[in-house]
């Protein structure tokens, strides 16, 4: 995890900011989907360098769309099902834009 990532207030922060966006899952299920996405996407930024093994800022870079494909192979249940596919980019989107402006606010992101 992110050192100075405070998952307890992403979450809800995360959660508004898709409710704005439009989307109406019952809110226990986008809240697990949005844990699920941290999970895969905090995954991501080690993998690809971005954080070190201390959860600080690494050498690597992170690629926006790189990161979007690799977190919904991770996040899809039936990748073979086109609809579902697509209401999963949707949410994606929806929680990689509201993730950015968590990351922004919270002073987690280099200028």
């Amino acid at each position: 995890m992110m050192q100075g990532y405070d998952l307890e207030e992403a979450v809800p922060f995360i959660a508004r900011a898709m409710r704005r966006a439009g989307h109406r899952l019952p809110q226990p299920e986008l809240e697990a989907f949005i844990r699920r996405a941290i999970d895969a996407d905090m995954a991501y930024m080690h993998a690809c360098g971005a954080l070190d093994d201390d959860g600080l800022m690494g050498e690597g870079e992170y690629d926006e769309d790189d990161a979007f494909e690799a977190l919904l192979d991770t996040l899809a249940d039936d990748p073979e099902d086109d609809a579902a596919m697509d209401a999963l980019a949707q949410l994606l989107d929806s929680y990689m834009e509201a993730q950015q402006d968590f990351l922004d606010q919270s002073g987690l992101t280099q200028a």
